[in-house]
């Protein structure tokens, strides 16, 4: 049985990345979309099999298969099995191409996971989150959404990649510090004690691995916080730049404003997702 639900967003530009639609699909016949989605679409095959076909490319779909279509191409399903089960998360955002462009996400793409129940259960922790509903449900299940990116990028680039690999193994402990520690007074000298290798080296690591400095992954990482924070309004800008790691004010402000583009205070006044 097909249930999939939709979240109630008025701005699905409203953050990095948005869940327009999460669930489980259940394929009894061939579904074929010639113009396309108008989302990125995730799925994990949870049971049965089939066929999935675009961009003149088709792969072969079996239970613990990931599986990714970019928004706009068009596709088609085509079961080879009575019942085909598919979890799936539909992702839009503002920043969604680019982050998916960094994960290696860009055209069809059919991977083999070691793991396919860690990403299935992240999905439908989504799903739970956009059911429940509440206030917070948009940037509740954007967290979730992100979660869920990161995750797939584990397996499907650094488990799967041998040379560029080694090289996400490699900086994967630096990048758990500082996901439990973004907003702590970190150094180039902390980061790379991690691993034990030079700062320079570790700055190297970065740009192959993430094209960017460490120093620019953690701001990133700093604004990707204050933005969830700010769509609640739980906190003032000022709490919210000491939380994420800052404690000067203005340079948060500069800092995010250099990232979006916008202030703190005009990203809340045009995103906000409290009552009114």
């Amino acid at each position: 049985m097909t249930s999939y639900c939709y979240p109630v967003c008025s701005d699905t530009k409203s953050l990095p990345v948005c869940v327009s639609g999460v669930g489980v699909r259940e394929l009894d016949g061939i579904v074929r979309r010639e113009t396309g989605y108008a989302y990125h679409q995730l799925f994990i095959c949870s049971e049965g099999s089939g066929k999935i076909s675009a961009a003149n490319k088709r792969c072969n779909v079996l239970p613990g298969d990931f599986v990714y279509i970019p928004a706009g191409t068009a596709h088609e399903f085509i079961p080879t099995d009575t019942r085909w089960q598919l979890i799936g998360v539909d992702l839009d955002g503002s920043s969604i191409e680019t982050l998916l462009e960094s994960i290696k996400l860009t055209k069809l793409r059919c991977e083999k996971l070691s793991d396919h129940e860690t990403p299935a259960r992240k999905m439908l922790a989504i799903m739970n989150t956009v059911r429940e509903g509440g206030n917070a449900v948009v940037s509740d299940s954007s967290a979730l959404a992100y979660d869920l990116l990161m995750q797939l990028h584990k397996q499907i680039n650094i488990e799967s990649e041998t040379s560029d690999g080694q090289k996400f193994a490699q900086l994967a402990p630096v990048i758990d510090f500082v996901e439990g520690n973004y907003q702590s007074d970190l150094s180039l000298d902390k980061l790379s004690a991690i691993i034990d290798v030079s700062p320079q080296y570790l700055c190297r690591l970065f740009k192959d691995c993430y094209a960017m400095r460490p120093f620019e992954y953690l701001a990133k990482r700093r604004i990707q916080k204050a933005k969830l924070m700010l769509v609640q309004d739980k906190y003032t800008v000022n709490e919210i730049a000491q939380i994420v790691g800052y404690n000067d004010c203005s340079y948060f402000c500069s800092v995010f404003k250099k990232h979006e583009g916008i202030s703190p205070a005009e990203f809340r006044a045009v995103n906000c997702t409290c009552d009114k």
